[in-house]
């Protein structure tokens, strides 16, 4: 049936083969025929709700072909309009849109981790006491369990910029968009979602990390690139007082 109101050009042939109950007016074709708009109406809702920046730099009507085009690949792999997005942003790295406008998959792919930072069941975070025996042994093996909100986006584009100019004008927008690469880091406090910049280095580490790499591995690969392996220190205790880590294992260490 989902199939048939996305391709509306098979509907004549194949809705009477469909098992439906018979209607008592008209014909099963007829009352199909209802869902043609509706449906992508909806969808396109939601993506609007979900991809407000990617909605505003396109513009409305653009949108609306982008929602058509976007239907015609679309999964549908969930009854659940929160998940309509998911594909979007890999659709869009081959779409027309960004010839024109490059930033687009990855602007997509920011708003798509902040709308599941915002659905996302976090747990408590970790308590600091339950480290207090631990060895040097002990944390060079550590692997740090991070809140299902905390995602992190990389793009050779000024994303976080881009997604807070989604309420600006777009006549008003004047933002040099080349060479300013962006290191994104999306996480939750309470009901609010965030979203800050953070340089290489951490971005590094904190890809590692979510990767499930060893804090000594982590450490390592910041040395030999060059990096003050103690900002690990700094960062950890940042993420937790921000409440991003909810776990903290021993382990082996990574050889």
């Amino acid at each position: 049936m989902a199939s048939l109101i996305l391709h509306p050009e098979r509907l004549e042939h194949e809705a009477p083969a469909l098992a439906l109950a018979a209607v008592p007016r008209g014909t099963i074709t007829e009352r199909l025929h209802v869902y043609l708009d509706g449906y992508p109406a909806r969808l396109h809702d939601a993506l609007v709700e979900t991809f407000p920046a990617v909605a505003h730099m396109i513009g409305h009507g653009a949108m609306t072909h982008l929602t058509r085009r976007y239907l015609g690949a679309l999964s549908l792999e969930s009854y659940n309009l929160n998940d309509a997005g998911a594909e979007l942003p890999a659709f869009l790295r081959a779409d027309e849109l960004t010839t024109q406008l490059p930033f687009l998959a990855d602007l997509a792919e920011l708003e798509w981790d902040i709308a599941c930072a915002f659905h996302a069941h976090d747990e408590s975070p970790l308590d600091p006491s339950v480290l207090t025996s631990w060895t040097l042994d002990d944390w060079e093996g550590a692997r740090l369990r991070f809140q299902p909100s905390v995602a992190l986006v990389c793009s050779p584009w000024p994303i976080r910029e881009l997604w807070e100019a989604r309420e600006t004008p777009i006549e008003a927008i004047a933002l040099d968009v080349h060479d300013r690469p962006d290191r994104v880091l999306v996480y939750r406090t309470g009901l609010a979602e965030c979203c800050e910049s953070v340089d290489s280095a951490e971005a590094a580490a904190l890809e590692s990390l979510l990767d499930g790499h060893t804090l000594a591995a982590v450490t390592a690969h910041l040395a030999a690139h060059g990096h003050d392996p103690a900002a690990v220190s700094a960062w950890f205790t940042r993420w937790m007082s921000q409440g991003m880590i909810r776990g903290c294992d021993r382990g082996v260490r990574d050889e």
